[in-house]
């Protein structure tokens, strides 16, 4: 028996979403992951958008717990150990606030430690390009377009090195652009265009096929990005409405984050 695993708590922390089947499919499926990794230890998922938890509870009847409720169970279970694990895409505003919301709980552990995101190291972006640009079938000359959320916070930067980094390891018909920063939509069909391409499959770089993946992306509204692109000329425009988690490869990197917490947590214990 792992003496610290048992005594730890791992809360995994997402913004949530309200589409069952894919979070289903990506937060539950990242869960299960962890939980059999990590049998030993207490698992909790907990989401950080209110609205998200109060649709979950109206329209399904499932009480999804927040981080401060995460950390309230983890006491009452015994726990002296938290690890809080992110599954957010990157550092940035959503990281901060899960930081901020567990300050005030940290005096009731013997020690509090953070995992990083999705994409924390170069390695990551790496990562996350081997585990899921082969796992989509497109034609030779048909390019891969990822649709990222995007921020305001420094770290939006990922994206474009997402792309370039693509392009270093050889898939030259992956593209990266984000719903609500840089590179726009308009960048990703101008650099598509530019490379000769005319048929394009699109899908999120996200953990969930949510609302963004749903409507932004693949939705029948003419701002759509499935739209923008038909509307730019290109004859074929496909849809893969398919979250980050759905990927095995994805899963077994936050499982690998949360390796390096742990080994953290037991360094740092020891000091």
């Amino acid at each position: 028996m792992n003496t610290l695993l048992s005594l730890t708590a791992i809360i995994l922390v997402s913004f949530g979403t309200s589409f069952k089947d894919s979070r289903e499919a990506t937060i539950d499926a990242v869960t299960k992951d962890v939980q059999a990794v990590y049998a030993e230890a207490k698992v909790y998922p907990a989401f950080t958008s209110e609205i998200i938890r109060k649709k979950i509870e109206k329209n399904e009847g499932v009480h999804i717990m927040d981080v401060a409720e995460a950390l309230e169970s983890a006491k009452a279970a015994g726990c002296k150990y938290v690890v809080l694990q992110p599954t957010h895409m990157m550092y940035g505003l959503e990281y901060n606030e899960m930081i901020e919301l567990a300050k005030p709980y940290e005096k009731n552990f013997d020690k509090v430690v953070f995992g990083q995101p999705l994409l924390a190291e170069k390695d990551d972006i790496s990562a996350v390009l081997k585990a899921v640009v082969p796992q989509i079938k497109v034609g030779k000359k048909e390019a891969v377009v990822f649709m990222g959320h995007g921020t305001e916070y420094f770290s939006n930067f990922l994206y474009a090195a997402l792309d370039y980094q693509a392009k270093l390891e050889g898939y030259n018909n992956v593209f990266v652009g984000t719903v609500e920063a840089f590179p726009a939509v308009e960048d990703v069909i101008a650099l598509t265009k530019k490379a000769g391409f005319k048929a394009v499959t699109l899908t999120p770089l996200m953990l969930v096929a949510g609302d963004h993946a749903n409507n932004d992306m693949a939705g029948d509204e003419d701002d759509s990005w499935k739209n923008q692109f038909k509307a730019a000329g290109f004859k074929t425009v496909n849809t893969l409405v398919k979250g980050l988690g759905e990927y095995e490869g994805v899963r077994a990197l936050y499982v690998s984050h949360i390796k390096d917490a742990l080994e953290k947590l037991e360094s740092e214990g020891n000091d």
